[in-house]
């Protein structure tokens, strides 16, 4: 159960977010070409008003106290709903989640506790969501330098197959951080440079490649292991995996399924810093955890026990 809130525990809930459409996964372009609903009337995604509106009044409407402090779990194998500060968020499965600033880490963290992937969706340094957040505050989201990031303690923290996954944005200076700074901080070695390619429901990507001075429609995610890792030689150095962006600003595609149905055993101990969200079986952390748990970003489908044929 989570520590905190009025919880009710339900037979099934089943949840579709509404701001994404299509959130699958695809880890090659011929694979899309296959699975791709077809839908040649279909307005692209890059102009989807009507979920950006959605985005929009969410931000407007929605109350969470980001410098709050908290921790819950829910150790069941049934999604809760839960109360907090006047909202209800959707509580999965198996999950650990800890509502604080990372220069905390070390107090919600065990010392002691060892993962076999970390996740980071860092805030990165940013003087154009800083002119944006100077206008509205909950456009924007609070940034950390580089120097921030890799003060985080994650060589306590792995063992000798341990993945430590970083997605990145275009910035030279954030790529040349990630290699030449975060990861030998945290023991770890370069072994991969993956590419999330984002692309409209109809597979085109959702702007052009390589435009001067504009937005790239690809985000980075490298890949470390510890020197000595058996599992070094065997890794793929590059992969690209497509999907529809979510309205949401930097709402990345969940990558646990990927890395625990090839990578990583099956009941992977995981670990994810900077988190507005929550995955079964995972341990998430961030200033913002349950913002995207949020019931009013779903559609669900209530199943009662006692009304199996309705």
């Amino acid at each position: 159960m989570a520590i905190f809130g009025h919880d009710l525990e339900i037979s099934s809930v089943v949840a579709r977010s509404v701001t994404s459409p299509w959130y699958t996964v695809f880890e090659n372009y011929a694979s899309i070409q296959n699975k791709l609903p077809s839908r040649p009337d279909e307005i692209p995604l890059t102009n989807n008003k009507k979920a950006l509106e959605f985005v929009d009044h969410f931000n407007d409407s929605s109350h969470y106290v980001a410098d709050g402090r908290f921790r819950g779990q829910n150790s069941t194998e049934r999604t809760i709903v839960t109360e907090l500060e006047g909202e209800t968020f959707l509580i999965p499965p198996r999950v650990t989640f800890i509502n604080s600033s990372i220069d905390r880490f070390a107090e919600y963290i065990d010392q002691n506790d060892k993962f076999d992937l970390i996740v980071l969706d860092p805030p990165w340094w940013n003087k154009y969501i800083r002119r944006v957040k100077a206008v509205n505050t909950k456009a924007g989201y609070r940034m950390l330098t580089n120097e921030d990031i890799k003060a985080i303690p994650l060589q306590s923290h792995l063992h000798e197959n341990t993945l430590v996954v970083v997605w990145c944005t275009n910035a030279p200076s954030h790529i040349d951080a990630v290699a030449k700074d975060f990861f030998p901080k945290w023991g770890v070695e370069l072994v991969a440079s993956w590419y999330w390619i984002k692309i409209t429901t109809n597979g085109q990507p959702v702007c052009k490649f390589n435009e001067p001075n504009q937005k790239q429609p690809y985000e980075r995610i490298f890949v470390g292991l510890p020197g000595g890792s058996t599992l070094v030689k065997s890794f793929p150095r590059e992969r690209f995996l497509y999907s529809t962006p979510s309205a949401i600003h930097s709402h990345k595609p969940p990558l646990y399924d990927l890395f625990t149905s090839k990578f990583v055993p099956q009941e992977a101990t995981c670990l994810e810093l900077f988190a507005r969200s929550l995955y079964p079986g995972c341990t998430s952390y961030g200033m913002e955890v349950l913002k995207l748990q949020n019931k009013r970003l779903y559609e669900l489908a209530m199943e009662d026990g006692d009304d199996e044929d309705a």
